[in-house]
């Protein structure tokens, strides 16, 4: 380590952040030597990855963050998170040529308008980054990472720590980071239709009498190794009202992205619509569960309750 060496910041220690983190952590020890920065809005959530990697630095407040990173990666929640974070980052002044990461997934208009601000200070850049995967991947190193922005920037200063720490290769996606939101926001299409296909499917054999175990065994061995298999699980084992994987509420803020840019480009996403309409159903009706939890209106639906099984008959 030396004094040229850049200071990466992670800021978002959720569930998938954490992971990422401590990856990135690994790589910069074993490379450079120079530990990783990190900071939550919840500082109780920082010092417990501190707990498990004591060699990880903590910043207590975002003006640390601004004052000594030169890269910095955000992983957060929503738009409004994203935009307050970079809004007190840059009120504090970052270093120059500071390049910051955004993993998060956020509507594409907002990535542009983080671009504009970020551009005006300092020489400093905005890529996205935002990956594909649960956290599990992000333990394994076997993310999907979507790269858009400066390709000099990505190529020198972003991608080589994050490939392979977190994931063996870049879908790259050109010079515009928005880019790289909207192939995210497709990629969470294809996941939210795949939940809502398997919901309808297993509604359907239950409620015919085939028995939604039988749609298990076969998932099984039609899609080994796919997210079929899995999604079928959760439901037919009803763990999506205890195990949250990726909460409804979450999804939610990801569908209306979906929906809004399909119609700015004038597509028709009838799937999405129809998973929408459950999952809106199912937070108002039954509670915030794990997205596979859209299966419960599905059953609703068709006269089942909502674990799958029968009502008594009147």
């Amino acid at each position: 380590m030396n004094s040229e060496t850049p200071q990466v910041a992670y800021i978002g220690i959720g569930a998938i952040g954490s992971e990422i983190a401590q990856r990135i952590h690994s790589h910069l020890i074993s490379t450079t030597g120079q530990p990783l920065l990190i900071h939550n809005r919840t500082l109780a959530t920082a010092e417990a990855l501190k707990k498990r990697v004591p060699d990880i630095q903590i910043a207590e407040t975002l003006t640390q963050v601004a004052e000594q990173a030169n890269i910095i990666f955000t992983c957060l929640l929503n738009d409004t998170a994203v935009t307050q974070v970079i809004d007190t980052l840059l009120s504090h002044g970052l270093k120059p040529g500071t390049v910051i990461v955004d993993q998060s997934t956020i509507a594409p208009e907002m990535t542009q308008q983080l671009v504009e601000k970020i551009q005006q200070h300092n020489d400093c850049h905005f890529v996205a980054c935002p990956i594909m995967g649960p956290p599990a991947k992000a333990k394994a190193a076997a993310l999907i990472i979507l790269a858009a922005g400066d390709s000099k920037v990505l190529e020198k200063k972003v991608l080589p720590i994050l490939i392979p720490a977190t994931g063996p290769k870049a879908i790259r996606l050109g010079e515009e980071p928005k880019k790289a939101l909207q192939m995210k926001l497709t990629g969470n299409y294809f996941i939210t239709s795949l939940v809502e296909m398997v919901a309808e499917g297993t509604t359907l054999a239950e409620a015919s009498g085939v028995g939604q175990e039988k749609v298990q065994e076969l998932m099984d061995a039609l899609f080994p190794g796919s997210v079929l298999p899995a999604y079928t699980d959760r439901m037919v084992r009803n763990t999506f009202f205890n195990e949250l994987h990726f909460p409804l509420t979450s999804t939610k803020k990801d569908a209306t992205h979906i929906l809004s840019m399909a119609n700015e480009y004038n597509v028709k996403l009838p799937i999405t619509e129809i998973f929408m309409d459950h999952l809106n159903t199912v937070v108002n009706d039954l509670g915030d569960y794990d997205i596979s939890g859209v299966v419960a209106q599905t059953r609703r639906e068709a006269g089942l309750n909502p674990d799958g099984t029968r009502p008594p008959e009147k």
